[in-house]
């Protein structure tokens, strides 16, 4: 009697199980176990339920994790370590011969993709040092956070990514996912990304920030003459030392940079002659960025 009991306790605990963990098949030994072992196993696959990701879903026939658009906050002790791998790591084979090729288009992009008739900026225009540098909208760790999902709840792919900064800042034509230059720029991406593991967070992604949340365009017009023409030109066309930042060579409006706080934050961190963070004040910031993007730019 005791032991047919002991047997229809097991049964009943293992349907509790099948009923909170149906993603997991208790194999027969573990239906064979001791009562007091079977609920201390439940127990254990009770928590790995509760921290288990969502479940993946299939995307152009195979099966992606998908990482929100907006990271989760994370605890300091799970954020990797900002380190650029170096070049010693590339290896000597085709798959290095892309990754270098990929450097060479974010530094020469015009004249790589042959955009005589498009923007003047290049990939380095925004992701200085060729995507190495922390706090200027880096390429380390990027590769891991996609697929993602986007704003709208569809899944974009590095690929598609990265014809949309193509598009809106240099406002070249999108690229195939098997197109050469663009399997360069992607390895070039990846090998920045190297050692992080999916859907992780690097420190020093993104870029600065300022405590001004509105400025005067008037004002902003006077820094620019006194501070910024030296390398921007005056009317915002470019010059050797800096890019254009409004005109049909620019950005467009749909640009990230076009959004106030992201071209304050870019502007705040990195915008003086030595490449450091801005000397202008977080007022000065916040005018300058009001008279530039009341500026003409294309659409």
């Amino acid at each position: 009697m005791l032991r047919t009991l002991m047997g229809e306790g097991r049964q009943e605990l293992g349907d509790y199980a099948a009923s909170r963990c149906a993603f997991v098949h208790l194999p027969s030994p573990i239906s064979r176990l001791p009562s007091a072992c079977l609920i201390a196993v439940l127990t254990l696959l009770s928590a790995c339920r509760a921290e288990r990701a969502d479940p993946p879903r299939r995307v152009l026939g195979g099966m992606v994790t998908l990482v929100p658009a907006t990271p989760t906050p994370r605890p300091e002790a799970d954020t990797a370590v900002f380190a650029v791998p170096a070049d010693s790591l590339i290896p000597n084979d085709a798959m290095g011969a892309a990754i270098r090729r990929g450097r060479a288009i974010a530094i020469a992009t015009r004249d790589s993709m042959h955009l005589e008739r498009s923007g003047a900026l290049r990939c380095v225009s925004c992701h200085l040092d060729a995507g190495t540098k922390r706090g200027a909208l880096p390429w380390v760790g990027a590769y891991a956070r996609y697929p993602r999902l986007d704003a709208r709840g569809g899944v974009q792919t590095v690929h598609e990514r990265v014809n949309v900064c193509l598009r809106r800042n240099l406002r070249a034509p999108a690229l195939r996912p098997d197109h050469p230059q663009m399997e360069a720029l992607v390895a070039y991406i990846a090998f920045l990304s190297r050692g992080v593991r999916l859907g992780g967070q690097v420190e020093g992604q993104g870029d600065d920030t300022v405590t001004v949340r509105a400025g005067d365009a008037k004002d902003g017009a006077r820094v620019w003459k006194a501070k910024c023409v030296v390398c921007h030109g005056g009317n915002g066309q470019g010059t050797p030392k800096g890019g254009p930042v409004w005109g049909r060579r620019s950005f467009t409006t749909a640009s990230e940079l076009a959004s106030w706080a992201t071209f304050a934050g870019f502007l705040r961190g990195h915008m003086s002659d030595d490449g450091r963070r801005s000397q202008l004040t977080d007022r000065e910031v916040a005018n300058v960025t009001s008279y530039v993007l009341r500026q003409a730019r294309s659409r």
